[in-house]
């Protein structure tokens, strides 16, 4: 897959997700849409994202849901700060094909005040290639460097 199909490969009304973590930024970018209540989350597929046998390497999928559920934390929360993995479990339901479009949307069961309870299933290709669930910590709104608060309130999507 060359580096010009890539954009062919993102659905309309995604944007680049803006986080500053550098080692999603070794992947990514990741994409997001709004729809309602709900972050889609996804990743077109490139070469460098594959293992020795073509798929698209566990760990990236592994990593992609972490993301899923934690941006998806974040948006349930109005926190666009980090919502540390707690817990998190994994299973690989079938390969994922490079040169596809990956995506997943979180499921947020519950939230307390310091924590919250999600899963998501990713897809690439109409087919679920993972299932996951997580635990994520609510970030202290207090902790969060006096000069990134504003910025760092409110749900994906809002300016």
């Amino acid at each position: 897959m060359t580096d010009a199909l890539v954009p062919t490969l993102i659905p309309s009304g995604f944007r680049p997700l803006d986080v500053s973590d550098d080692f999603v930024g070794l992947i990514g970018p990741l994409w997001f849409k709004v729809e309602g209540d709900k972050l889609r989350v996804g990743l077109p597929l490139e070469k460098r994202h594959g293992n020795p046998m073509g798929w698209a390497h566990g760990g990236l999928l592994v990593t992609v849901a972490d993301m899923v559920m934690g941006a998806g934390s974040g948006h349930a929360t109005g926190i666009r700060w980090p919502h540390p993995t707690v817990s998190l479990g994994t299973e690989f339901v079938r390969g994922a094909r490079l040169g596809q479009w990956l995506e997943g949307t979180a499921r947020i069961a519950r939230r307390t005040l310091n924590f919250c309870f999600a899963s998501c299933d990713l897809v690439c290709g109409g087919e679920i290639v993972l299932v996951a669930s997580g635990v994520f910590k609510v970030p202290d709104v207090e902790k969060i460097p006096e000069a990134l608060r504003a910025r760092a309130m409110g749900k994906w999507g809002e300016t």
